[in-house]
């Protein structure tokens, strides 16, 4: 895991974990000062290792995947 999926998971995880919620989108942009690129392509990646779930054209939430 890169430094980039590994910061992500960490947003997405503890948002969930202390607030019980999703991550919006808007969020992790302005969370990780990333382009909507490079947050795509890491996005990508996580849910390619089945950590997240995420669909750019369904929703703008970030889900934590249960395992």
């Amino acid at each position: 895991m890169t430094d980039s999926e590994r910061k992500v998971y960490r947003i997405v995880f503890n948002h969930n974990h202390i607030k019980g919620q999703n991550t919006k989108y808007s969020n992790l942009l302005k969370f990780t000062g990333k382009t909507p690129r490079e947050l795509d392509k890491v996005l990508n990646a996580l849910v390619e290792k089945k950590l997240v779930w995420w669909d750019k054209n369904k929703s703008k939430d970030v889900a934590l995947r249960e395992k």
